[in-house]
């Protein structure tokens, strides 16, 4: 069963990974910036988009990447998570 879930987690990541570096093309920018990467540090960071909230910014090598929330979720920066519309604490703006 452990299996099982790793395997579809593993799947999800990749899909969402997949998904980022196309939508990547219409990049905005991020909420705040990137850490630069020294190499040293395994910490991943996601930073919220200036104004969509089914998107975020995952940190790679110090460069933001564009990626999507899962269909019907909303990025809460707080926890760094793609989260339900309701308890993320983000308001779309037009």
């Amino acid at each position: 069963m452990k299996k099982f879930v790793l395997l579809v987690i593993s799947a999800f990541l990749v899909i969402v990974a997949v998904s980022g570096l196309l939508l990547n093309k219409t990049q905005a920018e991020p909420v705040g910036s990137c850490p630069a990467d020294d190499g040293s540090s395994a910490i991943v960071v996601h930073l919220p988009h200036d104004t969509r909230c089914d998107v975020y910014y995952r940190c790679q090598q110090g460069v933001p990447i564009l990626m999507p929330c899962p269909d019907g979720t909303y990025f809460n920066a707080k926890l760094e998570v793609c989260d339900w519309p309701e308890d993320s604490g983000c308001t779309p703006q037009e």
